[in-house]
């Protein structure tokens, strides 16, 4: 019993080990309020930097599984009104991405292109290489396979000019699965085998799974099943030890086929359910039908008619649902057998003439495919109709925008020059003023001076001075009064004082001086006394 324990106890601590590294893993990204998050950046302002927020939010909306289309929604609407072209070429993409999820493909090329369309008119390459490789992915889906190769072929050729290795693989695994639809299994090996090298290189595990998966296929479409089965393991081993939606399930598709082609039918019908749960989980509508096709293909062999029926016309169901050339195909295929083997040859023929009559549509796809790009040409040339039209509207408004720039930089030097103009005038104002009043101080001071030199000369005169000077004044024909008055503004009186001294009025005196300027012939008290002092 303890040898038992011991024996499995390696494996048990593997378990344990994958366990705990996973429980690790799931524990370094914690979840995110989206809710709080957009309401908080809802109050920001509308610039460039919001809206990768918002896009960044509603990527992470995807990844915790509770899809916010509002906020994408937002986005787009904040790309518009400012004209972030970059912005609104994201949201189309994603929009695209959308739209492919929901198996809506014709609409998922019509927002791809659309976002093509705004990334022409932006620098972003690597994004523009992102749009081109989801375009080919919607474009495979429809089954038209030349413009997914050409997107796929754009998209390489751009990743190699910029050196993205992830951009490179993602291209060369598009134009794989492209070779692989059109039977150039040769040719897509290659192309597989050079993305497995660039993934094990940037150690992208997802990635070397989705490339051994395809190498895989392509040996499996070969005949070379012991090859297909090493590298279906070893896709499958990376699914189980790092898990993403229903990627498991593909490989156990892969492997029911495999088992089916080896003609170990119940082997096929154990991978095959073991794939239907996750199929159904994540609502993979394509791989699900074709499960439910093969595994009524083993029933079939296995002789469990009743089984085999009922999970043909579900798997029928499913691909006539979402329009699945390959699948419908496969789907009336495995009817005939069933009703051959049964030996109801009426339902047969029945199911031979659907599959015929589906196989005529089929070899008119052409016509069929360019329908479809007729239609896709239609909604984006509106489309593109819509963005020339707000191209030209953002460099309108951009125009109008350096237009009224200008006129507020012309407004504004005008407006500093006639400031600088009346600041100088006012400063010259105000220079000449001081000019003018420093001359009338300098004449006051001179007059002053005088004065004071004519006081002088009054104080310093004698009493014959005195008399003589009023004989003098004789000359003048000046009445007594006159002299008088005169006397006192010699001595610097003024006419409050001369009235006083003279004891008569004001104007009296004022008359009196009136008559000494006439009569001396003089403008002033100062030519008064300077003509009287030279008498």
């Amino acid at each position: 019993m303890l040898l038992v324990r011991f024996k499995y106890l390696p494996s048990f601590l593997l378990f344990l080990a994958l366990l705990l590294g996973k429980s690790y893993g799931q524990g370094t990204r914690p979840l995110v309020d989206v809710s709080s998050e957009f309401s908080d950046l809802k109050t920001q302002v509308n610039d460039t930097l919001k809206v990768e927020k918002l896009i960044g939010l509603y990527k992470t909306s995807i990844r915790q599984g509770a899809i916010r289309n509002d906020i994408l929604d937002e986005a787009l609407r904040i790309s518009k009104s400012i004209f972030y072209i970059n912005g609104i070429a994201k949201c189309f993409n994603r929009l695209g991405i959308a739209a492919r999820n929901d198996q809506d493909y014709i609409q998922s090329v019509t927002y791809h292109k659309r976002a093509l369309g705004y990334f022409e008119k932006s620098t972003d390459t690597l994004s523009k290489i992102k749009c081109l490789n989801s375009i080919g992915v919607s474009y495979r889906k429809l089954n038209m396979e030349n413009e997914a190769y050409n997107s796929y072929l754009q998209a390489l050729q751009l990743s190699e000019a910029i050196g993205n290795d992830k951009s490179i693989a993602i291209a060369l695994s598009g134009i794989g699965n492209i070779l692989l639809d059109t039977h150039e299994y040769d040719q897509a090996l290659p192309a597989f085998m050079r993305a497995l090298g660039i993934e094990k290189k940037n150690n992208n595990l997802r990635g070397q799974e989705y490339a051994y998966a395809n190498i895989g296929e392509v040996y499996l479409n070969n005949e070379r099943y012991d090859s297909a089965r090493v590298y279906f393991n070893k896709a499958l081993k990376l699914a189980i030890e790092n898990p993403r939606k229903e990627g498991v399930a593909l490989i156990y598709n892969f492997l029911g086929l495999l088992s089916q082609k080896e003609g170990d039918y119940i082997k096929s019908t154990l991978y095959y359910e073991k794939a239907i749960p996750m199929l159904r989980k994540f609502k993979n509508i394509r791989y699900l039908g074709n499960t439910q096709i093969n595994i009524g293909i083993n029933k079939t062999h296995t002789k469990e008619y009743k089984q085999a029926l009922a999970s043909i016309n579900l798997g029928l169901r499913n691909a006539l649902k979402i329009h699945s050339r390959e699948n419908i195909t496969l789907g009336y295929s495995a009817l005939v057998e069933y009703y051959t083997q049964t030996n109801n040859y009426k339902e047969a023929l029945l199911a031979y003439k659907n599959a015929t009559k589906f196989h005529d549509s089929i070899v008119n796809v052409a016509s069929r495919k360019n329908m479809i790009a007729a239609q896709m040409q239609y909604e984006s040339a509106k489309k593109d109709t819509k963005i020339k039209k707000l191209a030209e509207e953002n460099e309108l408004s951009l125009q109008e925008a350096r237009k009224r720039s200008i006129t507020l930089w012309v407004g504004a030097i005008v407006s500093a020059l006639i400031i600088a103009f009346l600041l100088l005038f006012i400063n010259l104002l105000h220079k000449n003023r001081a000019l003018v009043l420093e001359g009338k101080n300098i004449e006051l001071k001179k007059y002053m001076e005088r004065i004071n030199e004519l006081r002088a000369q009054v104080k310093n005169r004698s009493v014959e001075d005195e008399n003589e000077w009023i004989s003098n004044m004789g000359q003048f024909d000046l009445s007594i009064r006159e002299i008088d008055v005169l006397r006192l503004i010699s001595k610097g009186y003024n006419n409050d004082e001369i009235a006083e001294e003279l004891f008569v009025s004001k104007n009296t005196v004022k008359t009196h001086i009136q008559h000494i300027y006439t009569k001396l012939d003089v403008k002033n008290r100062i030519q008064a006394m300077k003509k009287v002092a030279t008498a």
